[in-house]
């Protein structure tokens, strides 16, 4: 995802600005973010927060939880919409007010990554939004699909918008866009001060607590075993040309998990190392291919050839058993030029996962 142009709130635009090659650079941006530093910050500083006076955050700065009881979500929320900010958390709009404040509130969030069930919410499931004071409970009243530069919907009353692309397993840009709306249905103080009565206002808690316990600490960056001299080519999204498809994810996943900035940290690696392996079949450096396909024998049509198209978008499926990735599986199409025997052929590469390290165990070249 890209950053939204901040307009007059009579005007927003959502995700009216984006652009495929920032779209691109979104997705390569979230192996770098510390997602998990990020949501122990906020939960302590939900649990040690005195401040309970009017605010608002600056830019990436942490503002509270945002609570999906029926999907099993639990994100930190950050003022902003940046890469920076949702390649890690849900992002406010900021020109709309704070969840509670009076009027229409707007939360974002990457499709794939926190927001990727939400079109399964139905009418009376609950969303909360934790500050270190109160818990503002909104009640879903309605769902739309919108194209992107719609004006956002004014729900009437205190209100909340969830706001991300459709569909909600797409790796591209999409022209649409999917929304949840809520209605607060009650404000519930906590032990940490007094309730948030209407136009109150909430404290607003920054990066600088300690690491906490009470939410997932699940690994969000994952790496391949391509050698440096491979990796200064250019192994991202940034670098070589691929259109995406979609990314769906098979086993027995923890719906939790599925739902985090984990999928896409692992689909990052993942095209790290089949890119890795087209530049090192394209210039036949057979140690390269060793490094990160370790006792795969190359294609022999890839073998000094190179990908002149992708015929197909690339779809990625990443298998899980609770919370423990197992393997990312891609498929594409591709015209391959140069090499023993140019033409079109299908490709499906397996990659195995050891840890948070990604290598390939099967590289498949058919008939196209």
């Amino acid at each position: 995802m890209l950053k939204i142009m901040r307009i007059a709130i009579g005007v927003l635009l959502l995700w009216g600005a984006l652009g495929v090659l920032g779209y691109r650079l979104g997705w390569d941006a979230h192996a770098h973010q510390g997602q998990r530093a990020l949501v122990s910050s906020v939960k302590s500083h939900l649990v040690t927060s005195r401040a309970c006076t009017p605010g608002s955050a600056s830019s990436g700065e942490l503002a509270g939880l945002l609570e999906i009881p029926a999907l099993g979500v639990t994100a930190p929320v950050e003022q902003g919409t940046s890469n920076a900010v949702l390649d890690v958390a849900v992002g406010h709009f900021a020109s709309t007010p704070w969840p509670g404040y009076g009027g229409t509130s707007a939360l974002l969030a990457h499709d794939v990554s926190y927001f990727a069930r939400i079109d399964q919410l139905r009418q009376g499931d609950q969303i909360r939004f934790e500050w270190p004071c109160a818990t503002d409970v909104f009640t879903v009243t309605a769902h739309a699909v919108v194209k992107a530069g719609s004006a956002l919907p004014q729900v009437p009353g205190e209100s909340m918008v969830l706001d991300t692309c459709w569909p909600t397993n797409a790796l591209w840009f999409t022209p649409d866009r999917y929304l949840v709306e809520a209605v607060e249905s009650s404000v519930v103080a906590t032990a940490k001060g007094p309730a948030a009565a209407a136009g109150a206002g909430h404290g607003v808690p920054t990066r600088s607590g300690p690491g906490a316990t009470g939410l997932p600490d699940w690994p969000t960056s994952f790496t391949t075993t391509a050698p440096p001299a491979l990796v200064a080519q250019g192994l991202t999204l940034v670098d070589n040309e691929a259109p995406m498809g979609t990314m769906r994810v098979a086993g027995s996943p923890d719906p939790a998990w599925v739902q985090s900035p984990a999928p896409l940290g692992l689909e990052a690696a993942a095209l790290t190392a089949y890119f890795g392996g087209l530049h090192a079949a394209a210039q036949s450096e057979q140690a390269w291919w060793s490094a990160i396909a370790p006792g795969v024998a190359m294609p022999p049509a890839l073998a000094g050839a190179w990908v002149s198209a992708h015929d197909s978008p690339l779809d990625v499926t990443i298998t899980a058993n609770g919370d423990m990735p197992v393997s990312v599986q891609l498929d594409t199409t591709v015209t391959l030029a140069g090499g023993s025997a140019p033409g079109r052929y299908s490709e499906q590469v397996t990659e195995i996962v050891h840890g948070t390290t990604l290598t390939i165990t099967r590289w498949e070249v058919g008939n196209g």
